[in-house]
């Protein structure tokens, strides 16, 4: 039976749950966050969605990763866009933003979506 259990000091990173961030990030989806991943559990999110942050959430979403970092607890997030990525780039976020923008993104894209607020047509 314990050839079976896995040790959380031994586990793989990729192996975490990821929590979904919303299309569009504000301070309650960020407090909503907080909560859900709070404790001395890892922190990582799922930003594959995101096509907007809201200032102040950006502010609020870096406090809690950066409470997480100085816990000793690992803080990240993955799956950003290439936009979100270069929105962010010179923000206190980027260290946060730990694997590369996905590799497909810019086939079949619209280069008019290159920005963050993007909304697509409902056609």
């Amino acid at each position: 039976m314990q050839d079976l259990m896995i040790d959380p000091a031994n586990r793989d990173t990729d192996e975490l749950p990821s929590l979904p961030l919303p299309e569009v990030v504000d301070t309650p989806a960020v407090v909503f966050v907080g909560l859900l991943g709070g404790g001395t559990r890892p922190l990582v999110l799922d930003a594959s969605v995101v096509r907007e942050v809201e200032p102040a959430a950006a502010r609020l979403l870096l406090s809690l990763l950066e409470a997480k970092r100085d816990a000793g607890v690992e803080a990240r997030i993955r799956g950003a866009s290439a936009a979100l990525r270069r929105r962010f780039h010179a923000h206190d976020l980027a260290p946060f933003f730990t694997d590369a923008a996905p590799a497909g993104e810019a086939l079949f894209v619209c280069p008019d979506r290159d920005d963050l607020g993007f909304s697509p047509s409902p056609r």
